[in-house]
């Protein structure tokens, strides 16, 4: 019998896997040298760290995504959407599951700390194709390899088919069948980073430092000086105590001890904590807040999201895009939209357009969609000339003027 059954005996009765009472692989701590354990929980409460999943799950979820077919040298969306690509989890019509967001949040989360995100296909349309997914939490699938060197997939230890199943894996090592934990290989910056915090806490709160020391003249017994230093400490230490007066007696007095610069550089601690999250995850240090310094993601907040979105995005939109164009039909493939991170200032998106509308490559009403504003009669025609004017909504271009005063 193995140690963890017996462990698991002597608790009590086995349950279920999943349940909160029961450990996960995730939510086993690992000390670190500083201290402090760190495991798929406690990492999130870093809060550049935190920052971090949350800018990454939220970009890719807040993309949308569009099955392409080729068309000539070119892709274009396909006309009718499939399911799979719509709706993938079923919450768009049916709200007992996760909305397109909910459930791309939650792979993009369980990829970001384990390296892998999980789905299973549970249901099919009349064509078998897959019309619905659901997420699973890492610790509830086993990877391993058949005879011929393939994956294999087991969920809740009941076997899984590989047509079935959806696997988004971030880094790996060469010929390895799953990705690698940013938590397990970074545990150590981060559990600095979580101590640097605990730190602050206490020294702010409690005093993590001596801050000074009450002189009396006369000697005085252990409990003497112990009743002293406690009715001291009730009446200020803490935070809610800050500020308050004292009065001392019987020719004792209050000496501060000022604190060593060395022992109040946690601030530096923890903004080098944010950048080592920033290099982590390929997050540009502005968006956790560190603007203190010059950046080479380049010379401005766009020039800086330009940067974000090819060097990080890029490859989560990637791999996203992988995944899913493996569950369409052959001939398509799944593409995110990428211009709304891509969209400039009013003033530079009208100059993208007036370009984009002189050499021909969208229509009006092509420039009108990207603003959300209606389509107008006529707009589709990529070849009217721009110098045209109409006298109505009606005419299109190129058709006789209509009889009567002309509206300027």
């Amino acid at each position: 019998m193995s140690l963890l059954r017996r462990a698991t005996r002597a608790a009590g009765p086995v349950q279920e896997f999943g349940d909160s009472s029961i450990p996960t692989n995730g939510s086993l701590a690992h000390l670190t040298a500083s201290g402090v354990p760190v495991n798929d929980q406690t990492a999130m409460k870093l809060i550049s760290l935190f920052a971090c999943v949350r800018i990454l799950a939220n970009t890719v979820a807040g993309l949308p995504i569009r099955a392409m077919q080729a068309a000539g040298s070119i892709q274009v969306p396909v006309d009718r959407q499939p399911t799979i690509v719509v709706d993938p989890f079923g919450g768009g019509s049916n709200t007992a599951w996760p909305t397109r967001r909910d459930g791309a949040k939650q792979l993009v989360v369980s990829a970001a700390l384990r390296g892998n995100g999980y789905a299973v296909i549970t249901a099919r349309d009349y064509l078998f194709r897959p019309a619905r997914l659901s997420v699973c939490h890492p610790d509830s699938v086993k990877v391993d390899t058949d005879d011929s060197g393939g994956r294999i997939y087991e969920v809740n230890r009941v076997p899984v088919d590989t047509v079935d199943m959806v696997h988004v894996m971030g880094m790996s090592m060469p010929g390895a069948i799953t990705g690698m934990s940013p938590i397990a290989y970074a545990r150590t910056a981060i559990g600095l980073g979580l101590a640097a915090e605990e730190f602050a806490a206490r020294f702010f709160g409690d005093g993590a430092h001596l801050s000074g020391v009450i002189e009396v003249k006369e000697d005085m017994t252990v409990a003497q000086a112990r009743q002293m230093k406690e009715a001291w400490d009730a009446s200020h230490a803490g935070l809610k105590n800050s500020h308050a007066s004292g009065i001392l007696s019987g020719g004792a007095s209050w000496k501060s001890i000022t604190v060593p610069p060395e022992d109040a550089q946690f601030l530096g601690t923890k903004a080098a904590s944010n950048l080592d999250m920033a290099m982590l995850y390929g997050i540009p240090p502005h968006m956790l807040g560190q603007v203190d310094r010059t950046t080479s993601w380049g010379t401005g907040i766009e020039q800086q999201a330009l940067g974000f979105l090819a060097y990080t995005m890029g490859d989560w939109l990637g791999m996203f895009e992988d995944a899913w164009t493996g569950m369409l039909p052959r001939g398509q493939s799944a593409c995110f939209d990428t211009r709304k991170l891509q969209r400039t200032d009013r003033a530079g998106r009208m100059a993208a357009a007036v370009a984009a509308r002189t050499a021909n490559i969208e229509t009006i009403n092509e420039l009108r969609g990207e603003e959300n504003l209606p389509p107008v009669e006529g707009g589709d025609d990529i070849h009217a000339p721009l110098n045209s004017a109409h006298t109505n909504t009606g005419a299109a271009p190129g058709d006789t003027e209509p009889e009567g005063p002309a509206h300027v």
